[in-house]
């Protein structure tokens, strides 16, 4: 066999196991976010299983993590952000987009359940995250915000979202389309729109509104002095 042909065999090889390597690293779930500490019990919902979540554990695309009453979690994301889990709640990763260009990079998280807190980080682009709820959706502005979805009526709002801006700024985007702008210090309501007039000759109050601060609503979990800044 002459030298040419060894190395022209050779380097067949080695572009076969480049594209095999590639396929492979392209079938693997998109992962981006790492679970840092943790209080009580949670769990992943993972093709079907139900994995106990452990400090280390990776969370994936396609992941449900569901928090016990009690339970909380600290997640540091590909990008430096952190995400505080609130007790007795669900999230839902829908997409972990880290690969490809920067601006294609995406992560979408749904709120079925519960709260969170979110911090994000000197190298999170705005436009590369957004949470969704039942009943909003919301996009950041480099920022420090909590979400909260509630079963029950608070004050005079019924149940849905409410969305708290701690620094930074952040949108607010309602079912029937209202977008609100929240500053820090403000807190937005995402509700279903109303089919009915509130009182005798009032009008329909948008889904999407801002609302006054409610006490107790938002509360400090256990592990947000390790998210690397305070409120």
């Amino acid at each position: 066999m002459s030298l040419n042909s060894r190395k022209s065999k050779w380097s067949l090889a080695n572009s076969f196991l480049l594209l095999l390597t590639l396929g492979l690293g392209l079938a693997l779930p998109a992962q981006a976010a790492q679970v840092l500490a943790k209080v009580g019990a949670l769990q992943i919902q993972r093709g079907g299983k139900m994995v106990p979540v452990v400090v280390g554990t990776r969370l994936r695309e396609g992941d449900e993590m569901v928090s016990e009453p009690g339970a909380e979690a600290l997640l540091r994301l590909d990008d430096g952000a952190r995400l505080a889990v609130r007790p007795n709640s669900i999230l839902q990763f829908k997409t972990l987009q880290r690969r490809g260009r920067v601006d294609q990079r995406k992560m979408a998280l749904r709120i079925a359940q519960g709260g969170l807190r979110y911090l994000s980080s000197k190298s999170t682009l705005r436009h590369s995250i957004q949470f969704e709820t039942p009943t909003a959706t919301i996009g950041i502005r480099g920022t420090d915000i909590e979400i909260s979805i509630t079963d029950l009526p608070v004050d005079e709002n019924v149940t849905g979202t409410y969305l708290k801006v701690n620094t930074g700024a952040a949108i607010l985007q309602a079912v029937d389309g209202t977008v609100v702008e929240v500053d820090p210090g403000q807190v937005a309501f995402g509700g279903e729109p109303e089919l009915v007039p509130r009182g005798p000759g009032g009008t329909r109050r948008p889904a999407g509104r801002k609302v006054e601060p409610i006490t107790g609503l938002f509360k400090a979990g256990l592990l947000d002095k390790l998210m690397g800044n305070t409120k």
